[in-house]
């Protein structure tokens, strides 16, 4: 800032004595006192000193101590970001689910793993793994002059889902059966006496939201430390149904034809994580650009649900129908709701790019990474392992079977978005 003589040997000075007056005329007088005072220009709207806050706060630079700093009063006090998300999501690793063989296949080796010319449809792979579309919104404010203050963030990432259909004139669902030790499976379709679909439908989503208090560490020479502390809710939602029909196209011992068979496996995921959350932001600011890394960690209490349910319904020509719970992968041995609730910890680290491109805004890209250290999944639940086929009764091993298990969950991906500063 430049500073202009007010008065020299007790004689004010105009503002026209600084426009005409040079150095030289001045370095000629006789100079007793002079006081300072700063232009009359400065003082202007048009003139006024703009620093720029972090998120919309007012910040300090030099010695870091906000009651020991020069600053300047930004009137910027409320600031709000978009981002749009382009996220992976852990997949979901599911076993073989349905398989077909070649054309000639006795029905008792169709679809059968290991067989010669079995081959698996779907499953025996990792699902909804790819990148999907998601947004974050967070809206923060100051309630002083160096930046201290609150912010307040919820994303969400947007449901998808994987389907597989198929009738073709071979399909079967392949399992371990327990009782004879063996590979076995579970005709859909066979061109001598049955035909038939399948349906499978994969879906999952993720959400998360917090509050935060920002706490300015630190703040000199255009960068700066804020300690963050706060509240943390996430929620992982999981599932995966089977739908198969078939119908008899001529008799099997006591099934007679047009006998129909429908059922549905169906696994369900849900988690629910509620903590306190802590966590460190680092800034550095040149010129308009700024780069900022944040680390943070929830700990906390994850509540797990796992559902599992299945049903058949069987129609006889003249007979009429009859519904019985469980189908194949969902029996009465493992169908039901599972709770659990345990300690987990939830992290997420961060790095982004902003530019300002107008005082009022900025545009910003990055890249995020969170994990759910134990997390109920729908692969987890799933026993391809039976011990008897619809509609027997429960028996030997009594399989499939339901055994609490949990796992890591993995979510990354790109942000790019633009923030506003009120």
């Amino acid at each position: 800032m430049t500073w202009y003589p007010k008065s020299i040997n007790g004689k004010s000075v105009d503002a026209s004595f600084h426009e005409f007056t040079s150095e030289d005329a001045l370095a000629d007088s006789e100079v007793a006192g002079v006081s300072f005072d700063s232009s009359p220009y400065l003082e202007s709207p048009e003139y006024q000193v703009y620093e720029e806050p972090f998120h919309g706060g007012n910040s300090c630079d030099g010695c870091g101590v906000c009651d020991q700093c020069v600053t300047h009063r930004s009137a910027h006090r409320f600031w709000v970001r978009a981002e749009y998300l382009l996220w992976s999501l852990d997949g979901i690793d599911l076993p073989p689910l349905v398989t077909t063989s070649s054309a000639g296949t006795d029905p008792e080796d169709t679809g059968v793993i290991g067989q010669s010319g079995t081959t698996t449809l779907f499953g025996n792979s990792s699902v909804l793994d790819s990148m999907r579309s998601g947004m974050r919104v967070t809206i923060g404010w100051s309630d002083d002059h160096c930046g201290n203050g609150f912010e307040l963030s919820g994303m969400g990432i947007f449901q998808d889902e994987e389907t597989y259909q198929s009738n073709r004139g071979l399909l079967a669902r392949p399992v371990f059966d327990t009782e004879a030790g063996v590979e076995s499976s579970m005709l859909i379709a066979h061109p001598d006496f049955l035909t038939g679909s399948v349906n499978v439908q994969a879906e999952s989503e993720l959400a998360s939201f917090e509050f935060n208090r920002r706490h300015v560490l630190s703040s000199m020479r255009g960068q700066r430390v804020d300690f963050l502390v706060g509240y943390r809710y996430g929620n992982l939602n999981e599932l995966l149904r089977i739908d198969q029909s078939s119908e008899y196209t001529a008799a099997q011992g006591p099934i007679i034809s047009g006998t129909t068979v429908d059922l549905f496996d169906q696994f369900e995921a849900d988690n629910q994580f509620h903590g306190a959350q802590i966590g460190l932001q680092f800034q550095r600011c040149s010129g308009a650009t700024t780069w900022d890394a944040h680390a943070k960690i929830a700990f906390g209490v994850n509540r797990g649900e796992t559902t599992i349910d299945g049903q058949t319904t069987n129609f006889v020509p003249g007979g009429g129908s009859s519904t019985f719970a469980g189908g194949l992968l969902a029996q009465s041995t493992n169908i039901g709701t599972y709770d659990d609730s345990s300690f987990m910890v939830l992290p997420e680290i961060g790095l982004n790019l902003t530019t300002q491109v107008h005082r009022d805004m900025k545009l910003t890209i990055g890249y995020s990474l969170m994990v759910w250290s134990d997390a109920v999944r729908v692969d987890d639940a799933i026993d391809r392992n039976v011990s008897q086929f619809p509609p027997e009764a429960p028996t030997g091993s009594n399989q499939p079977a339901y055994e609490l298990t949990t796992s890591s969950f993995i979510a990354h991906g790109l942000n790019i978005g633009a923030a506003f500063q009120f």
